[in-house]
């Protein structure tokens, strides 16, 4: 499935007292991107097939061990998470620090690192973002026998 969305009305989501909108929305060759506005920042997120070991294991970005599952039935999970500042792109490093209802959120671009305080659980809730634009849902964790 190949889409894109960039035009016409702008798809808006609430998560508590946090409205997150979505600008721009594409689907290419087993490559998820949604691209949302959370008060004046921009954020991408990236998604992408995964092998049943690497999800197994939670290795990786934000998210990890985290599986989606496509409409089609492809396992998928978040491989890049984004924030937009100054006209360049830095990629989520960690949590810093932890609030009552906000996260210190550390991103990075080589040597630059910046600090945004966000809703807590951004991550959880950019994945939610992705599940919802591109209708997918989350995979059960298998239970272990015992």
């Amino acid at each position: 499935m190949d889409s894109t969305n960039s035009q016409g009305a702008v798809n808006v989501h609430k998560f508590g007292t946090e409205t997150f909108a979505i600008f721009q929305t594409v689907a290419k060759g087993g490559i998820w991107m949604v691209h949302f506005i959370w008060g004046k920042k921009d954020f991408r997120a990236y998604l992408e097939r995964v092998t049943s070991s690497a999800a197994e294991a939670g290795h990786g970005p934000p998210g990890r061990g985290v599986v989606l599952v496509s409409p089609e039935g492809e396992r998928v999970g978040m491989s890049r998470l984004q924030y937009l500042y100054d006209f360049e792109w830095f990629e989520f490093d960690k949590v810093g620090g932890h609030g009552l209802a906000h996260d210190e959120v550390r991103w990075q671009r080589g040597k630059d690192v910046r600090y945004v305080e966000l809703p807590k659980d951004f991550v959880e809730t950019a994945l939610e973002l992705a599940c919802r634009e591109f209708r997918m849902v989350r995979e059960e964790p298998a239970r272990k026998a015992g």
